[in-house]
């Protein structure tokens, strides 16, 4: 997954340039280190990258979306592997979970919805989001991860 968040070399290049790093998002660890600093240096302390907002700009309806439960609705409950697709698709879901990733997974259910609303076309799938199972039953991409044995790992390290 792409990391959105500057680094401490992107920082120095901004204040180097006298821009402002007070809009820019910085991991909580390089944002600790400025403002250790800042009293001394008499310049204001920065904010934490826990503010940056995952509010997504989607109908309110999709981020009310109760992501487990659309997901376990999207199970193929027939076929010998039934049970561990599902146990599959709970191992994803907490992984998801842990990572805070439900508004993310209720943004591509929204996308997905508004591309077949419209009859658009998308990707087979393309890099290691192909290895997720759950992205597989929502429509992202076509690529049956259970089928071919991608570890999940891959795609959310």
């Amino acid at each position: 997954m792409t990391n959105f968040l500057a680094d401490e070399a992107t920082g120095i290049e901004l204040l180097y340039r006298q821009k402002s790093i007070h809009d820019v998002a910085f991991c909580d660890e390089i944002v600790d280190k400025f403002n250790q600093h800042s009293t001394e240096l008499e310049v204001e302390p920065i904010s934490t990258a826990s503010l940056i907002s995952k509010d997504f700009n989607i109908p309110q309806h999709y981020k009310n979306i109760d992501v487990e439960e659309y997901i376990r609705g999207l199970i193929p409950t027939s076929g010998d592997s039934a049970e561990a697709v599902e146990a599959r698709v709970e191992m994803e879901l907490d992984m998801y979970k842990t990572r805070n990733l439900y508004p993310i997974i209720q943004l591509l259910i929204y996308i997905v919805d508004t591309m077949r609303r419209n009859n658009l076309v998308w990707g087979v799938g393309r890099g290691s989001c192909v290895s997720s199972y759950v992205l597989y039953i929502l429509g992202v991409h076509k690529v049956d991860s259970y089928k071919y044995n991608l570890d999940i790992k891959e795609f959310l390290k």
